[in-house]
């Protein structure tokens, strides 16, 4: 059973992971609250690949996609991603090596 967690306390437990969270709550803003860990890992095309397989056995499901770490760690640079995938998934922010 996945368990329900503050988003500060995903990036805490996380730290220097990507991560995909299936969102429990947000705020009046839509930004995410809380939600559950789906996957997390080190390699960012691993774990972002494995949230449309999801969602094809959750369609209603609205994940939260995001790196757990520095805001801009040492060697990765911005690249902002905004609007859906092929696979509907809702993609706010992705990280790049340089």
């Amino acid at each position: 059973m996945r368990v329900d967690l503050k988003i500060s306390e995903i990036e805490e437990k996380f730290d220097g992971q990507w991560v995909v969270v299936e969102i429990t709550k947000v705020d009046k803003y839509d930004n995410p609250l809380r939600g559950r860990v789906l996957f997390h890992g080190t390699n960012q095309d691993e774990v972002y690949g494995q949230g449309p397989k999801y969602r094809d056995t959750h369609p209603g499901a609205d994940l939260f996609y995001f790196y757990a770490g520095e805001p801009i760690p040492h060697g990765m640079a911005i690249m902002p991603v905004f609007g859906v995938s092929p696979t509907g998934e809702l993609i706010k922010v992705a990280y790049k090596p340089i």
